[in-house]
């Protein structure tokens, strides 16, 4: 009879309001910071780009949440492609409806163009706000910031080509099941 008791109190913090599974999408512009490098010059470039973000996860509690992402950057280049994808870490302030957050995140970026393909490892930090309406449906906004190591070398010059920083503001939906 104590074990059933036991089982039955674990399985309702598992099940609890405040944790559960959720799906998200946000979209706005993401800025690209890269540099150019050939022998021993080198030249800055900052190419900005619409960009949309799936991302599932976990809500821990009512504070703390986990996801997986995935951002596609539709870049102003022609024959050019951009994603990256990762997980992250959210710590939503207060108990209101509305939260501010803070979160950090890390993954994988990519981005090819006819004769480029950068890619490499980045890190990166978040702050936004999140506004509950309900338990389930959540509006958001912010900034995400991540430094990058991706680098590739053109095919047609030899010149080199480093990721820099990437910077990235959005608004978006949740729901959580």
């Amino acid at each position: 009879m104590k074990s059933i008791l036991l089982l039955g109190l674990l399985a309702s913090g598992l099940f609890s309001s405040d944790k559960g599974l959720y799906i998200g999408i946000d979209a706005f512009k993401t800025r690209t910071n890269l540099t150019v490098m050939n022998g021993s010059n080198s030249e800055k470039q900052n190419l900005s780009a619409p960009s949309q973000t799936l991302k599932a996860g976990y809500y821990l509690n009512q504070n703390s949440r986990i996801n997986g992402f995935y951002q596609h950057h539709n870049t102003s280049l022609e024959v050019s492609n951009g994603c990256l994808y990762g997980i992250g870490y959210d710590y939503l302030i207060g108990d209101n409806a509305m939260k501010p957050f803070l979160g950090i995140l890390a993954g994988y970026s990519q981005y090819s163009q006819s004769d480029l393909h950068l890619d490499g490892e980045f890190i990166g930090a978040v702050i936004g706000i999140n506004y509950a309406f309900g338990e389930n449906f959540f509006l958001e906004g912010g900034y995400r910031y991540m430094k990058s190591n991706a680098s590739g070398r053109f095919s047609s010059s030899g010149s080199e080509a480093e990721i820099n920083n990437l910077t990235n503001w959005f608004v978006g939906a949740n729901y959580k099941f």
